[in-house]
């Protein structure tokens, strides 16, 4: 029940939260998409590993946001060495501060040296206005992978590349 309850509780009060209405929600016609890049480090708390990364983020809409990203693994208790993720955004509340989203996992599992896929859950908090040219993040992320989901904190900076 922990396992998958917890962060599925945690998505379903993120996407209960009411933000504003559809009008105000859709990117004003003919507006170019954001384009983000950033660096991120984390923990894993199950396998003690520490963590390093980039993302890419590309604001398709207001308050939604395509955003790949990929992660190294250190240190040798951790079954993971890397992992890319696909996934999707979705932004809540005043300044956009509060976000959540998921996405699909690949990743590489270092005893059975193949990469296995799997999908991610995450919600996170941004320390910027969305108009800033850098937001520093803060994010609290489950993967569901090779029969274990461990819980990570992923902390990062990203910078505006374009308007």
């Amino acid at each position: 029940m922990w396992r998958f309850g917890v962060p599925a509780l945690a998505l379903a009060c993120l996407l209960g939260t009411p933000s504003e209405g559809f009008a105000q929600w859709r990117r004003p016609r003919g507006a170019t998409p954001a384009l983000w890049a950033g660096l991120r480090g984390g923990r894993d708390f199950e396998n003690h590993a520490w963590s390093a990364g980039a993302q890419l983020g590309l604001q398709l809409q207001d308050r939604f946001e395509i955003r790949p990203s990929g992660d190294y693994f250190f240190g040798d208790q951790t079954p993971f060495r890397w992992q890319l993720n696909a996934d999707g955004v979705l932004a809540f509340g005043p300044g956009r501060a509060v976000y959540g989203g998921g996405g699909a996992a690949f990743t590489r599992v270092r005893p059975l040296d193949a990469v296995k896929t799997g999908y991610n859950l995450f919600f996170g908090l941004a320390f910027a206005p969305p108009v800033a040219p850098a937001r520093a993040f803060a994010e609290f992320r489950w993967t569901f992978v090779n029969q274990t989901s461990p819980f990570r904190l992923v902390l990062g900076l990203s910078r505006r590349l374009s308007r």
